[in-house]
């Protein structure tokens, strides 16, 4: 019977891991009360004190006008009312693929280097949900759906950048991703002391977003300017949406603050390529990327191997969706990587016991676990691994109370001999060894010794007060 230990188990020891996730939920802008007010907003105005719909006797009988039937509307008002209805975005097909969870390699190697180095028992299930809970540790193997008989395979079709792992199904999104992040990767940047713009400007452009001055709408550096704003403040925004937030300013004040503020220019050289390589512009820098390094850097792959956490931020929805669907599942019972990270730890010859019967939890140790002889021990030793068969599930301070106990129990727990769970309770090697609070003893049993001293007390004479006797 797997009988769960509610002591919360602490993984802090594994290994000090960053995996924020970084999800972006953003409102869709349509709710419930949006579409009812938008649904319940129309042109017609009540017929007096009679209820909507209804009608004089001396028009029930009356002949429709148009040869129309009664009810019906022209064409150009049912039109008018069906452009009145709320219009939502249409979900786009699921992902026409089979997705697999696995542990991240990287991450993977980190937990079995920490296993191997610790003699601790972990059960399966917890590491399996330490995966489970940073995206960036899971990765999903996505590939085609097998075809049916007569039907032709069809390709996966993701584009996917070999320097991070981000996918997409279109190309020009992986390509931008890749100008976008990668960049610097390849050139390096610095500011330098230009002469302030000459010339007479009759007005200066603004961001009404953050007020910045992004200059005249008729130099050849603006279009830059724009771009460069929205890809280092507004990524999530279109150039199309930005534009409609720019303003035009035409007072003196404004255009000379600009002019002063234009005296500094980033350009780019590759990387080392020296000190006299020749500045080229971000414009220049992003053109040469895109025809010399960005071919070999976009891959078309028959296998999709990517972190949970880089697809969730594909700009595939289903990609997306398929993504948290499969670590919901996961979430809910861990069997996929349950069954990955046992192969993986078998092939590291790490060891796996099921604690109290067959069908028990399973865990896992850096160890090989062994049972202790006692015969051919030390005292020392056979008296505190005797103390650990006779209660199972003690936590430290009941078997080992002083230093010289506590090296023993230390030795008997790296060598294999005694079981250490992470939750701090020992118990014996066995085939099933004990695991969870009903193998804890709260009193030990009373020894004849101490019974005896019990009746001695009894029989003591009390040393009464002569002042309370009568």
């Amino acid at each position: 019977m797997d009988t769960e230990d509610t002591t919360k188990v602490d993984l802090g020891s594994l290994a000090s891991f960053d995996f924020t996730p970084d999800w972006a939920k953003k409102d869709a802008g349509v709710t419930v009360a949006k579409a009812v007010s938008s649904r319940g907003s129309t042109d017609r105005q009540p017929r007096g004190d009679r209820p909507f719909g209804d009608k004089p006797r001396s028009d029930r009988n009356a002949k429709p006008q148009g040869g129309r039937p009664f009810g019906d509307k022209p064409h150009g008002d049912r039109q008018r009312g069906l452009d009145r209805r709320p219009r939502f975005e249409d979900r786009p097909r699921p992902l026409s693929a089979d997705v697999k969870i696995l542990p991240e390699t990287r991450a993977l190697g980190t937990i079995i280097r920490k296993l191997q180095q610790d003699f601790h028992a972990y059960k399966l299930k917890d590491l399996a949900y330490f995966f489970l809970d940073n995206p960036t540790s899971v990765l999903l193997k996505v590939t085609a759906k097998a075809p049916r008989e007569g039907e032709q395979p069809k390709p996966l079709g993701f584009h996917q950048c070999k320097a991070c792992g981000f996918a997409a199904l279109d190309e020009a999104d992986v390509a931008a991703h890749a100008v976008a992040a990668h960049l610097s990767d390849y050139y390096d940047s610095k500011e330098i002391e230009t002469e302030p713009p000459k010339g007479n400007f009759s007005c200066v452009a603004k961001c009404g977003l953050s007020g910045v001055l992004l200059g005249p709408p008729n130099i050849h550096e603006f279009n830059t300017t724009v771009r460069e704003m929205i890809r280092t403040r507004y990524p999530d925004m279109s150039e199309e949406q930005y534009r409609s937030h720019i303003e035009m300013v035409r007072t003196a004040e404004a255009i000379e603050e600009w002019r002063k503020g234009a005296t500094k220019k980033t350009v780019f050289v590759p990387k080392g390529a020296g000190e006299d390589a020749a500045a080229i512009t971000r414009e220049q820098a992003e053109g040469e990327f895109r025809r010399t390094i960005l071919p070999q850097l976009i891959d078309e792959p028959k296998h999709l191997m990517i972190t949970a956490d880089a697809a969730m931020k594909s700009p595939t929805k289903p990609l997306q969706w398929a993504a948290k669907d499969a670590l919901e599942a996961e979430r809910r019972a861990p069997y996929g990587m349950c069954f990955a990270l046992r192969g993986a730890f078998h092939h590291r010859k790490l060891s796996f016991f099921r604690a109290n019967d067959a069908r028990g939890p399973e865990f896992v140790v850096g160890v090989e676990l062994k049972e202790f002889d006692s015969e051919h021990a030390i005292p020392e030793l056979a008296t505190v691994a005797k103390f650990v068969a006779d209660h199972p599930c003690s936590a430290k301070q009941e078997i080992a109370p002083d230093s010289e106990s506590e090296k023993h129990l230390a030795w008997l727990a790296s060598t294999g001999h005694v079981v250490a769970f992470t939750n701090g309770v020992y118990s014996a090697v066995e085939k099933f060894p004990k695991y969870g609070p009903q193998w804890r003893r709260k009193k030990s049993a009373p020894t004849q010794d101490s019974e005896a001293v019990a009746e001695e007390k009894k029989e003591e004479p009390k040393n009464e007060d002569p002042t309370q006797l009568a």
